[in-house]
């Protein structure tokens, strides 16, 4: 991001949500400042994700690092730049000083089409080349990756293939966050390498576990709030949602109005801003956060008293469920069924194109406003596998992280 697009992004802060710009402000720069800190030191794990940008890569850095911290042991972590290129002095520091390194959150695992030069070396975001990758010495523990090509995007190139095959084969563990990651991502790689890939949820899947008291959703019985997570493709990459499907999620949104549901408008991007337009011209009374510009504990505080959150994003989905809140699925980017799926929760999903859309979301609505009860449990029921699974993998970290 350039210095204007950046200067403008925060005036757009202090001006659209101007009580939240300070704690906003102060999570960024403690965060960097304590990367800096850190890999002064030694011991430490380098970690490749988002720590800042997109609210749900910000999301997974926060839950990751305290889930890693609660069963490991307090560690020191230092926020590697996951799209910068990764360098020989990058890879002799992290040699000489860290204790591993973590790759995993952030769509890190999507045809790197983002660059003004064009990343030769791996075609997806971590972008190291093969020498500098065999020169780590470094246990490499891939973490909860998810596989991130969207719908109309171009496939990853021919060289990718050598590469996510090196890094799988490097890694003293390779976690993918759900079963159709690891089905996605199994033809890249020679069949010997196959069973390396591990099922690891993302640890925004396990927040209300992680942390119950803080981090649990309250679910009053009484209450009618509805989140629309909004996704409008991305511009950089010639994706962008038609306004017209937008205009249908309004539509919808107008008829929960109907029946008394509070109607909140969660985004993730500057870029989702662009759908707001829709549900003005619907008429369709909201309340908009942008969850990009909160602390990273006032986006799990936004969502603990929420009813239902209705998500076209992949952490729309996956982090309200984290924490125990009733999720429901539009699909217009394959990740957010990958997951509803994972947690039988596949029959929460309808497609954007689908023409009666607004008509199924709604009977889905209807199913659980009749028994929400029913819905709780179901979405408690999964998180049992999930955590043990998480155990399990945990178990065998332990020697490289001690």
């Amino acid at each position: 991001m350039s210095l204007s697009n950046k200067i403008k992004r925060l005036n757009l802060i202090a001006r659209r949500q101007p009580l939240s710009f300070p704690g906003f402000v102060a999570q960024r720069l403690g965060s960097q400042i304590q990367s800096q800190f850190t890999r002064r030191g030694q011991g430490y794990l380098s970690h490749y994700g988002a720590w800042h940008g997109n609210a749900g890569d910000v999301m997974i850095v926060y839950a990751q690092h305290r889930l890693f911290d609660q069963l490991l042991g307090k560690q020191g972590w230092v926020d590697e730049n996951h799209k910068k290129k990764v360098l020989a002095e990058d890879v002799a520091r992290i040699n000489a000083d860290a204790k591993a390194v973590v790759v995993g959150g952030g769509g890190i695992l999507l045809p790197d089409r983002h660059r003004k030069i064009p990343n030769t070396d791996s075609d997806w975001l971590w972008n190291i080349s093969l020498e500098n990758l065999r020169a780590l010495k470094k246990p490499i523990i891939g973490f909860a990756i998810g596989y991130n090509r969207m719908k109309g995007q171009d496939d990853f190139r021919p060289y990718f293939k050598e590469h996510i095959a090196e890094t799988v084969e490097r890694s003293v563990f390779f976690g993918m966050r759900n079963s159709s990651s690891i089905e996605k991502l199994a033809p890249y790689l020679p069949s010997r390498l196959i069973d390396k890939l591990s099922l690891q949820p993302c640890p925004t899947n396990l927040m209300s576990i992680t942390e119950p008291e803080r981090w649990a959703a309250k679910r009053d019985p009484k209450k009618k709030s509805v989140v629309f997570v909004l996704f409008m493709g991305f511009k950089t990459l010639g994706l962008i949602e038609k306004q017209e499907n937008i205009r249908r999620v309004a539509r919808l949104a107008k008829r929960l109005v109907q029946r008394d549901w509070e109607i909140h408008i969660a985004t993730h991007t500057i870029d989702e801003l662009d759908a707001l337009p829709a549900f003005e011209l619907e008429k369709v009374p909201f309340k908009h956060t942008m969850l990009d510009m909160l602390s990273r504990e006032a986006v799990v505080q936004y969502y603990r008293d929420k009813s239902l959150v209705i998500g076209m994003r992949g952490h729309g989905v996956m982090l309200p469920y984290g924490i125990g809140v009733p999720v429901m699925g539009i699909i217009n980017h394959y990740k957010v069924r990958y997951f509803l799926e994972e947690v039988k929760l596949g029959d929460q999903t309808v497609d954007l194109e689908d023409p009666h859309m607004e008509g199924k979301v709604d009977e889905l609505v209807k199913h659980f406003e009749n028994d929400r009860d029913a819905f709780h449990r179901r979405i408690d029921a999964e998180k049992p596998r999930l955590w043990q699974q998480t155990l399990k993998n945990f178990e065998s970290l332990k020697s490289y992280l001690r």
